[in-house]
Formats: structure tokens, C-alpha cells, sequence
């Protein structure tokens, strides 16, 4: 119902606020009072700024076609192109690398092969009906993306590929994944759980080449991140244990590089790793998501391919996720 007769927006509140053609348009259209929220609370709105209902149903439909047609007809609101100048958010690096990210919280069984989690692998869960049926959602998997410029990409093609070289990617890249993706934060919310530099002990990343064709040159890639602190049995425990939160994983990957067409046509990362300590919420408790111990938690990478809306969504999800956190560079 919604594909076939909704436009489905998230817009973030800053962007309603700001004096430009983008947030102009919003208010006109009353999108600036209606919040998109995680318990799924959303608003059915006219272009012209009618508020029709709630969730989509076919009564809202109906709503809708009571309009005049001076408000519901194609063309009937009237909406300027954008000029790149006066865009809030960002869109990918020219020529860059866009890479969809998708994170997952996982369970180890007692033979050691892993499963996705459900909400009764989680102490803090258990015989609480309601949050055992709330959280259900929360554990799915989440995605978004990573960007990497024209400069950042170009850098990893082998100048004169030879099976078995290997060389160390630019330890920006790694820094970023660790910082900005690699973050099981990211599982519920897709927002925040930036790392400081400071709290990064390890971030590297390389490739070997495996294969090289006059069509194109296969290599892996390996690598290692660890942030936050050095886990510690006795003292991640739950609830509101005293070890801080950490997160290390290796990192195994594949990559693809098309000679003839100059550009990378397989993308592809995996990080299994493990998070133990402490998940804060707004008031540093635990969160219902945190287990005793260290726990399985996966991040998968892949080139995002096409020109699809959702493959430009930025970093985050937000656009000064990008410009004021240091995502490209050092952070003021």
C-alpha cells in the first residue's frame, strides 16, 4: 500500500528548522509538526500540508481524494529544483565509493556456531513479557552506509598488481570504519556511537593480491579493530557492571577491480566480532541489549551499486554526521 500510493519521507528535525528551500518546503507542507518516531508513531500528510490521518490505510486514501483537485493533481504543488548549492545534506563524494553497511546482534551456542539473537539471549530481557516483545524489532538487522572519495578508492588499485603483494590501506579508512561503522550502538538506533580517536587502540586494514587478468585484478583484504577498553571477565558483568564498553573484530575481505572499466565491482568486507562491557543508555545504565561476557556481534560491508535513493543516504543517516564530526577529517 505505501509503495503504490505513498511517498515515505524521514526527515531530520534540524533540516525543518533551517532557513532554506528545503525547509521552507516543509513547513509549507506541515512535515516540520509531524515526527517519524522508533515506535513507529508517523503522520500522513498532503503535498499541500492536510493532515490526513495516521498510519497509512485505506481511510487516509479516502481522505485524500475529498481534496480539491487544485491540491491532489500531478503538478498541483509546485516544488523548484533543488541547486546543489543550497542542499543541506551532503550526497557521496564525486566519483566516490559508496558501501552499504549492515550490523547484526548474534549468539554463540554452547558448540560455538553462531545464530542471529533473539530476545531471550539477553538476560536483562527475560521475564519481562513487554520488553521481550518490544525489543523483537531492535534485533533485526540494521544497514547504512560508508563513503569513501574519488582519492580514498583510487589509492587502493595496485599500480602494478602481482600475485602475493601486499601493501596497507590508508589508516584513515580503517580509522573511519572503527569510528563511525563499527559500532554496535548502531544495531538500535543508527544514530550516535561516534568513537573519539582516542578510544581507537587498533585500526589497520591491507590488501593482497590474489589474481590479475588483463580483465581484472581479485584481492583480499585483512585487517584488525579494537576500541574502547581491554576486556576484562571478572568485571563485565550486568546490569551496570564496571567495565567501560569495547569492541574487536578482524576483518577478511574481497575486492574486485575491473581494468577495463576502471571502477571496483565487488566490494566486500566482513567483521565478526565481539562487544563486552557496559551499554549506556542517556543516564549510563545498562541497556536491555547488554550481556555478561563477550558476545558475537557481526558487520557485513558490500558495494552499494545503482542510483537508488536509499544509497544516498548519508553516513548516520544525517548529513552533519558528515560535515561536523570529522568523518573525512580530523576532528577540530
Amino acid at each position: 500500500m505505501i509503495k503504490e500510493n505513498f511517498i515515505a519521507a524521514s526527515v531530520p528535525t534540524w533540516v525543518c528548522r533551517k532557513a532554506s528551500p528545503e525547509g521552507e518546503f516543509l513547513r509549507s507542507a506541515n512535515i516540520h509538526q509531524q515526527w517519524v518516531t522508533s515506535s513507529g508513531y508517523m503522520s500522513c500528510i498532503s503535498a499541500s500540508g492536510n493532515m490526513l490521518g495516521r498510519r497509512p490505510s485505506q481511510e487516509v486514501l479516502e481522505a485524500f481524494a475529498k481534496l480539491p483537485e487544485s491540491e491532489r493533481l500531478p503538478g498541483a504543488v509546485k516544488v523548484s529544483d533543488l541547486k546543489p548549492t543550497a542542499a543541506l545534506i551532503p550526497n557521496p563524494p564525486k566519483d566516490g565509493l559508496v558501501l552499504r553497511v549492515h550490523a547484526r546482534f548474534l549468539h554463540r551456542e554452547t558448540n560455538g556456531e553462531l545464530r542471529h539473537a533473539k530476545t531471550t539471549d539477553f538476560p536483562l530481557m527475560l521475564e519481562k513479557p513487554n520488553v521481550l516483545r518490544s525489543w523483537q524489532l531492535f534485533l533485526q538487522p540494521n544497514t547504512e552506509y560508508m563513503w569513501l572519495t574519488h582519492d580514498e578508492w583510487q589509492a587502493m588499485i595496485p599500480s602494478a598488481p602481482v600475485p602475493g603483494a601486499r601493501q596497507p590501506i590508508d589508516s584513515a579508512i580503517a580509522e573511519r570504519m572503527a569510528r563511525f561503522h563499527l559500532t554496535p550502538q548502531r544495531a538500535t538506533t543508527s544514530e550516535g556511537g561516534i568513537k573519539s580517536k582516542r578510544s581507537i587502540k587498533e585500526a589497520r586494514l591491507a590488501w593482497v593480491v590474489k589474481t590479475v587478468s588483463p580483465e581484472q585484478i581479485q584481492m583480499e583484504l585483512d585487517g584488525y579493530v579494537h576500541w574502547g577498553s581491554d576486556y576484562d571477565a571478572s568485571q563485565a558483568t550486568t546490569p551496570n557492571g564496571p567495565l567501560g564498553q569495547g569492541f574487536a573484530t578482524p576483518l577478511y575481505g574481497r575486492l574486485e577491480y575491473n581494468r577495463q572499466q576502471k571502477r571496483f565491482t565487488r566490494f566486500d568486507l566482513v567483521a565478526p566480532g565481539e562487544v563486552w562491557g557496559r551499554w549506556g543508555d542517556a543516564n549510563g545504565k545498562s541497556m536491555y541489549v547488554e550481556r555478561p561476557g563477550r558476545n558475537p556481534f557481526g558487520f557485513a560491508f558490500e558495494l552499494a551499486a545503482g542510483d537508488s535513493p536509499s544509497n544516498r543516504i548519508p553516513p548516520g543517516g544525517n548529513g552533519r554526521y558528515v560535515e561536523s564530526t570529522g568523518y573525512f577529517n580530523d576532528p577540530q
